[in-house]
């Protein structure tokens, strides 16, 4: 295998430190790359979020600095002439300046005096300012993006917001994916979903696996989760963790949680929720008040977002995801690789390849309250060896996914 030489720097590229499944990717890559000797920087437009006391020792956390509105755009213009169609169309579509472009000349700057091999960004708006800068930047770093999500699925069945930003950005995301050296998609069906909805052709884009499991997450689920329905256990705990979004579809594991209450003593735990976002806490409020209204607010609980989830899977009876949609679903493979059993729903995309069409976990219909409801009900009776569920998980290592991008980084960079 083909692998990058030791003094290959690596620059990564986030927009802000959300507790997200795409930024908990870089950090993990990151800190691969950095046990394998490489000069790592981790570029952020926004040092801000749940992740931010959580960057890799060895890691070079690089804050950018922003410009203007009017000199981000003028920068992206300048980066490619030719692109201005799409440049402009983004402006004309949200009637005043984008703030997108406002991190191009740092990152720009950046790629100049650090001589970076290579830039690896993973969400759309990332990806954009990643390959804007490495044109304007006139250096010869290679730029690979990801691909996290469902494009065509986010434009029918994300928020308001985000089905308006897909639709407005497709045009600027379709060319810049194509200036790309490479696109690493997270599953299969990302993979076809981008090609399809980018017009990329088959050799351009490539599934690579999340960085999931890593050999920290058995020491971290040692420890107690100082949690009294965890630490005791008399009661089965049903676990569920993500953003507060819309997309993760909360409201329906409370409601299925309220179904399954009226068949057993069962209790719901739900982690997650970025305080920064006002989104995020209103949607908080709103799951509150559906239980309250469901009369099961007393067996939930919402402790907010912890560094440290995995002592909750260890302890709890089963993990539940959810969503609406996703790109893969790392909290899966954290629930296997912790021995907790799983119930997830059968959306576009990930749970299915993770699970194996239903060997390591039961997958239910999207949206479906009594399908949820049976399954939970179900995976409680069931005696399941933990170890299976381990050794599946750990298929989705760090160290492999590493191994898997160092060998794509070889071949662009040779």
């Amino acid at each position: 295998m083909e692998q990058a030489g030791p003094l290959r720097r690596i620059a990564f590229l986030l927009d802000n430190l959300s507790g997200g499944g795409a930024e908990k990717v870089i950090l993990n890559l990151a800190a691969g790359f950095t046990r394998l000797g490489h000069p790592v920087d981790l570029l952020v437009c926004k040092a801000e979020g749940v992740l931010r006391n959580c960057i890799p020792a060895g890691v070079n956390l690089v804050p950018l600095q922003s410009v203007s509105s009017i000199r981000g755009a003028v920068a992206a213009l300048l980066a490619d002439p030719a692109g201005s169609h799409e440049i402009l169309g983004i402006i004309a579509n949200r009637r005043k300046l984008p703030k997108a472009f406002r991190y191009i000349p740092a990152i720009s700057s950046h790629l100049k005096q650090s001589d970076a091999s290579l830039l690896v960004s993973a969400l759309p708006k990332s990806n954009i300012n990643a390959v804007l800068a490495r044109r304007m930047s006139g250096t010869n770093t290679r730029v690979v993006i990801g691909a996290h999500i469902h494009f065509s699925v986010q434009g029918l069945e994300g928020s308001g917001r985000s089905k308006a930003r897909v639709r407005a950005l497709r045009p600027m995301i379709r060319r810049c994916y194509h200036q790309a050296d490479a696109v690493v998609a997270v599953s299969k069906g990302v993979e076809r979903d981008t090609r399809a909805y980018l017009d990329l052709c088959e050799d351009r884009v490539q599934t690579i696996y999340n960085p999931v499991a890593d050999r920290e997450i058995i020491d971290l689920g040692d420890e107690s989760p100082g949690h009294a329905w965890l630490d005791h256990r008399d009661v089965p705990v049903v676990l569920g963790i993500g953003r507060f979004v819309r997309q993760k579809d909360f409201p329906l594991l409370v409601r299925a949680f309220a179904e399954l209450r009226k068949r057993r003593p069962v209790r719901l735990v739900l982690l997650g929720g970025d305080e920064s976002s006002n989104e995020q806490v209103q949607h908080k409020i709103e799951l509150e008040e559906l239980a309250h209204e469901l009369g099961v607010a007393e067996d939930l609980d919402m402790p907010g977002y912890k560094e440290n989830p995995f002592p909750y899977f260890r302890r709890a009876s089963v993990f539940a995801l959810s969503s609406r949609f996703e790109g893969f679903g790392n909290v899966l493979v954290e629930a296997l690789f912790c021995g907790c059993p799983v119930v997830s729903t059968d959306c576009p995309s990930g749970p299915a390849e993770i699970l194996k069409n239903g060997e390591f976990g039961r997958l239910v219909p999207v949206g479906d309250v009594k399908a949820m409801a049976e399954a939970l009900d179900t995976v409680l009776d069931e005696r399941i060896d933990g170890r299976v569920l381990r050794a599946r998980g750990e298929e989705f290592s760090v160290d492999r996914a590493v191994a898997n991008y160092s060998e794509l980084f070889g071949q662009l960079v040779s």
